[in-house]
C-alpha cells in the first residue's frame, strides 16, 4: 500500500482547511455577537454571542478529543491508515488511561507488539476509546487486528471491525525489531501560520456581521468622540435636534448623550440616534436646544475637577430656571450648578466680608431690587425679602451656597408702609463681628448653626442671633448694621 494515493478531497473541504473556517465562523460568531450585542447593546446579537460561544466551545472540545485520539501521529498519517493500512496481529503489552474520557469511554493508549506478516515484528503504540463495558476485551495479553503502513512508520490504528480470517489467525511473533513511534506531526511546525490563518479568516468573519451596525463600531469602538469637546458636542446636539425640537431633559458623558423628549427617550452614542422608549409628556418642563449654551459644558467640566470620564451634565429646568448640574459618577455629594448659559454658580462663604459682597450683589442683580425689607444670613444660605411686582407685595430671593438663585412669592407679605433697608449700607464687617462675639462667648460653636437676621425694630434697624446649645443656654448677639456696635445679652 505504500504507492497508495493520499484520501482526496473536494475543493471546498481543502478551503475550508485553508481558511482554518471550522474554528474561524463561531470564533467569528462570538466576537460580532459580543462586540454588538454586549458592548454596543443591540439586542439581536446577544443571540449570535451565544450561539458562537457555544459553537466555539464544541468545536474546541471535538479538536482536543481528536487530538488526544491520535496522539503526535498526523491526521493525514491517521486516514491515510485507516483508509489503506496493511492489517497486522498485534499483542497488547499494557494500556494506560490518557485522563481524557468523551461521553463514557476513556481514551486509552496501549503499547503494542505489531506482527506483520512476513516481516519483523516492532513495538508500537495505539490510542483507542474504550468503554469500560468493552475494557474486557482490551486486557494485556489479548491479541487484536490493527493497521499500520510503511509511507507512516509507527502510526498503528486498532481495525474495529476486522474480517474473520484475520480474527481467527494464530499469534507468531519472531524476533522484535525497533519500537516505532509516530514522527512528530509535520504540521505542528506551520502552527504560526495555522495560527495567522485563523486570526484572520476570524477577523474578516467578524466584520462582515457587523456591517449593519458599522456606524455604532467606527463611533464608539475604533475612534470614540469626546463629547466634552466643542466639535462633537455640536454634532450630538444637532443629530438630537433633528429628532425632536423640544426637550425635558439631556445628559451629557464624555461617550453618550441621553435624552428625554415628548413621547420618548433618546440616545446618542458613536454617531448613531436611538429611539429606544416611550415615556410621558412634562410640557412644563421642555425647552429648546437653543436656550442652552452647550459650549460652556467642557469648561464646566474641566472647572469640576476630576477624571472627565466620570463626569456627568445633566441639563433640565427647575424652579430657577435651566440648570446645568455637573456630577461624578463615584462621588454623589460632588457637584457643580450653571445656569443655562454656563454661569457656574457662587460657592463662597456669607460670613466673610468678600464672601457677603459677592451674594449681595448677586441678589441684587437678579431681584433687580437695591432695598429689602429684611435679609436672613447665614454662611451658606441667604434670604432677601424684596418689593414684589405688586404693591403691597414681596418676593423672597435665596442663594444657597453652590445653587442658582431660586426666586419665588414671599409667604408673608409686608405691612403697608413697612419701611426697606438700603443693601450698600450693610456692611460685611458686621457678620464677622457678630461670630467674633459669639466665639467668644461660646467658644467652638458650629458658625453653620448661627442664622444673623437684619430687620427693623421700633425705626431702628440692627442685625440679630440667638444661638443656643444643647443645654438651652446661649446668648443673644444684636449690632449695627455699619458693624460700629455689637451688644450681647445673656440668657438662661
Amino acid at each position: 500500500m505504500l504507492n497508495s494515493p493520499e484520501p482526496r478531497r473536494s475543493p471546498a473541504i481543502r478551503l475550508i482547511r485553508f481558511l482554518r473556517l471550522v474554528y474561524a465562523l463561531p470564533l467569528g460568531l462570538a466576537i460580532a455577537g459580543i462586540v454588538g450585542g454586549f458592548v454596543l447593546g443591540y439586542g439581536w446579537y446577544l443571540a449570535a454571542a451565544s450561539i458562537g460561544l457555544g459553537l466555539t466551545i464544541l468545536v474546541l472540545t471535538l479538536g482536543s478529543s481528536a487530538r488526544s485520539l491520535r496522539g503526535t501521529a498526523s491526521p493525514q498519517g491517521m486516514r491515510f491508515v485507516q483508509q489503506h493500512g496493511d492489517r497486522a496481529l498485534a499483542k497488547i503489552e499494557h494500556l494506560k488511561t490518557t485522563g481524557t474520557r468523551i461521553n463514557d469511554a476513556y481514551v486509552t493508549e496501549l503499547k503494542l507488539v505489531v506482527a506483520p506478516p512476513n516481516e519483523t515484528a516492532y513495538r508500537a503504540p495505539a490510542r483507542e476509546l474504550i468503554h469500560p463495558l468493552r475494557s474486557v476485551a482490551y486486557q494485556p495479553g489479548t491479541v487484536v487486528v490493527v493497521k499500520h503502513s510503511p509511507r507512516y512508520p509507527g502510526v498503528v490504528v486498532v481495525d474495529a471491525d476486522p474480517p474473520r480470517e484475520w480474527t481467527d489467525r494464530p499469534w507468531q511473533v519472531g524476533v522484535i525489531g525497533a519500537d516505532r513511534t509516530p514522527e512528530p506531526e509535520a504540521r505542528l511546525g506551520n502552527a504560526a501560520g495555522r495560527l495567522a490563518m485563523t486570526a484572520v479568516s476570524t477577523l474578516v468573519i467578524a466584520s462582515a456581521l457587523l456591517v449593519p451596525i458599522r456606524d455604532d463600531v467606527l463611533g464608539q469602538l475604533l475612534s470614540p468622540p469626546d463629547l466634552f469637546t466643542a466639535d462633537d458636542l455640536r454634532t450630538a446636539v444637532a443629530k438630537l435636534s433633528a429628532e425632536s425640537e423640544r426637550f425635558e431633559d439631556l445628559t451629557v458623558e464624555s461617550d453618550q448623550v441621553r435624552a428625554t423628549i415628548p413621547g420618548a427617550y433618546l440616545s446618542y452614542r458613536g454617531g448613531t440616534v436611538k429611539r429606544d422608549s416611550s415615556s410621558t409628556s412634562a410640557r412644563e418642563k421642555q425647552f429648546a436646544a437653543s436656550e442652552v449654551n452647550f459650549a460652556a459644558i467642557p469648561g464646566l467640566v474641566a472647572r469640576f475637577g476630576g477624571d472627565p470620564a466620570d463626569a456627568r451634565v445633566r441639563i433640565s429646568r427647575e424652579d430657577v430656571g435651566i440648570t446645568m448640574t455637573v456630577r461624578s459618577g463615584k462621588d454623589s455629594n460632588r457637584e457643580l450648578v450653571a445656569d443655562a448659559k454656563g454661569v457656574p454658580a457662587l460657592t463662597a462663604d456669607a460670613f466673610t466680608e468678600n464672601g457677603f459682597r459677592e451674594v449681595a450683589a448677586l441678589l441684587t442683580k437678579s431681584s433687580g431690587r437695591p432695598q429689602a425689607y429684611e435679609a436672613i444670613i447665614r454662611t451658606d444660605h441667604v434670604e432677601f425679602q424684596v418689593p414684589g411686582p405688586g404693591s403691597g407685595t414681596s418676593d423672597d430671593y435665596d442663594w444657597h451656597r453652590g445653587r442658582l438663585v431660586e426666586h419665588r412669592p414671599s409667604p408673608i407679605q409686608p405691612d403697608p408702609g413697612a419701611p426697606l433697608f438700603a443693601l450698600s449700607d450693610l456692611s460685611p464687617k458686621a457678620l464677622p463681628a457678630i461670630l467674633a462675639k459669639v466665639d467668644e462667648r461660646m467658644p467652638g460653636f458650629p458658625r453653620d448653626k448661627v442664622s444673623v437676621a437684619l430687620r427693623e425694630n421700633d425705626g431702628t434697624w440692627s442685625l440679630s442671633t440667638s444661638v443656643r446649645d444643647e443645654y438651652g443656654r446661649g446668648i443673644d448677639v444684636t449690632a449695627s448694621p455699619d458693624g460700629s456696635t455689637v451688644a450681647v445679652m445673656p440668657t438662661r
